[in-house]
């Protein structure tokens, strides 16, 4: 009997999300929650799933292979994990999702919800936003500038208040989000998590207008280069954030295209963590953004076949 490469990736990445799912479970087994308030660490049975429960399509089939294909071609370390999912905004349907709801390192991704809770507060009348606030926020989420997300962090009343204002006032959004540190000097920050499903929960939420300074947010979101969103064409408008450290490299995007047919509108979560920091780090970052980058043109092309335009 002669396996198709295909067949063959596939069995391989199968065998390879088993061993990750046994892994967790048997880390949940030994790690217990210090507290009540721990947020819930759950992983999903299945790790290939959308949010309304397997995706069988012949996008998410050529996904999987694909990043099975990235883990045997070296691209990808074997110790890595990942997460991804993609939502199409207009029809309400998951594309594909791998991992969706276990909690990554989140870097600078963090830094769209710092900015979800200080609107929070100038809803309430509790903060006023002014025009220093405007350009803190432009030098947080354009330019990454990690002093101008821990400023906004201690005017909300710190990273605590941060993390309680988002799960106590959005919980349906904030259902793995940890923020549990400022950024730290250098900008090497571990432990601050959050899922790709908490990230498309929170896109969804900001293109339908749902959450304070939705349209600010998203300005502000639109202004950062697409460099990890892939070939795409100039018609198509990106409003995302991502975020890189020596052990994590990420991407979230709403990718907005308006066609013939009308509004092709969906959300790109892209996610890879490792447990240590790598040494060669320039080129690291370079291949893992390349794989977020393939990895998102393969959703935009099949986007463009849905849709029809390009």
């Amino acid at each position: 009997l002669k396996l198709t490469r295909r067949d063959f990736l596939k069995g391989i990445f199968a065998t390879t999300l088993g061993f990750a799912f046994l892994e967790k479970k048997i880390n949940d087994f030994q790690l217990k929650p210090n507290s009540s308030q721990d947020i819930d660490l759950r992983v999903t049975e299945t790790s290939i799933s959308g949010e309304k429960g397997y995706i069988n399509s012949e996008l998410q089939s050529n996904f999987e292979l694909f990043i099975a294909d990235m883990y045997f071609s070296g691209k990808l370390d074997f110790e890595e994990r990942t997460a991804w999912l993609a939502y199409d905004l207009v029809r309400k349907e998951t594309l594909i999702a791998i991992d969706p709801d276990s909690p990554m390192q989140s870097a600078s991704m963090i830094k769209p919800f710092v900015a979800l809770a200080f609107f929070h507060k100038v809803s309430k009348g509790e903060l006023e936003y002014t025009e220093q606030d405007k350009r803190y926020l432009r030098l947080m989420i354009q330019h990454s500038w990690n002093t101008a997300t821990n400023k906004f962090m201690q005017k909300v009343g710190g990273f605590n208040k941060v993390n309680e204002l988002l799960h106590d006032n959005y919980p349906d959004i904030f259902q793995y989000t940890e923020i549990v540190e400022y950024i730290p000097e250098g900008g090497l920050t571990y432990k601050n998590r959050a899922s790709a499903s908490d990230y498309n929960r929170f896109l969804t939420a900001l293109w339908n207008g749902t959450i304070p300074y939705a349209d600010e947010i998203k300005y502000f979101m639109g202004l950062a280069s697409p460099d990890r969103s892939g070939d795409i064409l100039p018609i198509t408008n990106v409003f995302h954030k991502s975020g890189t450290t020596a052990r994590m490299c990420g991407d979230m995007a709403i990718l907005e295209t308006k066609t013939e047919n009308g509004l092709c509108a969906y959300t790109f979560i892209g996610i890879i963590e490792r447990d240590e920091s790598v040494q060669a780090y320039m080129k690291w970052k370079r291949i893992r953004v390349g794989v977020i980058r393939d990895a998102s043109t393969m959703v935009y092309n099949a986007m463009k076949e849905r849709y029809g335009f390009g």
